[in-house]
């Protein structure tokens, strides 16, 4: 009798042990099939990193970058791009950043002629709070054009433009001529012009590049706005910085033909005649975004430092 009840206590002992240790290990074990899917994508070698645009707590859009299988037709991959811009918890998303499309919008099509993708969304994209409406259509034409091969970006709310379902005076087609994070600095009507600029933000120890479309009454050519805007001042606004040295001085510029030629002083250089990749990066950016080159040739006292092209810098590190 007691030689059963001993036996009969192992066993509970032993099933308990063998229960609590198959509950312990199980959340290491299961993901769900979309978070798989993810994870896979993310370590492959077959991967194709698209910059795409976030929210910041600021209500800044940022770059970031979202995986895509390489090859995936252009849909798939505009797709991919979009369902990153819907508001979500997930943790592929970079801390501090999220998607700034209502959660429950779906896309109900998406097609692409001659350069032009049309996105169908569904009514909950109209959910968003008014003050938002026009970061939401900047992020999503942004982030669309980041994708090669598309020019031009329709948006449409159950088949109608979205212009006339917010009756604001919007464009038929999106281009990145619509302004990012825009910020206006008019004070006559006269050369009126439209400048983008590239600075730093640092969210959770990570540095992220946030372009400015700036309007101003400034008759300067683009680039010597640029250069003066980035070295005016380590801040440009709370939490937006710039590391170029405010003693930094464009000498001279040069456009020949594809390429940008900039000649700086000496004050660009960190130490050791090396520039820091932010300075390099904020300035490229900006200058891509300004003007149809595909190379930027950094100068020193007219030696030549670095240059980097378009490919270069296209995806964000």
């Amino acid at each position: 009798m007691l030689k059963r009840k001993a036996i009969k206590k192992i066993l509970i002992t032993t099933l308990t042990i063998c229960l609590l240790l198959a509950i312990y290990l199980m959340p290491s074990n299961i993901t769900s099939k979309n978070e798989d899917n993810n994870l896979e994508l993310k370590y492959s070698s077959n991967v194709e990193k698209i910059n795409i645009y976030l929210l910041s707590s600021e209500e800044l859009l940022v770059m970031a970058t979202t995986a895509v299988d390489k090859d995936k037709e252009l849909i798939d991959k505009a797709r991919s791009v979009i369902n990153s811009l819907i508001e979500s918890s997930s943790d592929l998303l970079p801390n501090g950043l999220n998607g700034i499309i209502p959660k429950k919008t779906k896309i109900l099509d998406i097609y692409h002629t001659e350069g032009i993708v049309t996105i169908n969304f569904s009514q909950e994209i109209l959910g968003i709070d008014k003050e938002k409406e026009e970061k939401m259509l900047e992020a999503v034409t942004f982030s669309l054009l980041e994708v090669s091969g598309i020019n031009g970006v329709r948006i449409q709310v159950d088949g109608s433009d979205i212009k006339d379902k917010l009756d604001e005076d919007l464009p038929k087609i999106f281009t990145r001529e619509f302004g990012i994070n825009k910020k206006y600095d008019i004070k006559r009507r006269k050369d009126i012009q439209k400048v983008v600029v590239y600075y730093t933000k640092e969210i959770n120890d990570d540095n992220y590049y946030v372009p400015i479309t700036k309007y101003l009454d400034d008759n300067r050519e683009k680039i010597s706005i640029i250069i003066d805007d980035l070295s005016s001042s380590y801040i440009y606004e709370p939490n937006l910085v710039s590391y170029l040295n405010q003693n930094t001085e464009l000498i001279n510029y040069e456009l020949d033909s594809d390429t940008m030629i900039l000649n700086f002083n000496t004050s660009i250089f960190m130490d050791d005649k090396q520039i820091l990749e932010e300075v390099v990066y904020s300035i490229c950016y900006s200058v891509f975004d300004n003007y149809n080159v595909e190379e930027v040739i950094f100068r020193v006292n007219d030696e030549e430092i670095l240059k980097k092209t378009i490919k270069d810098i296209e995806i964000i590190k």
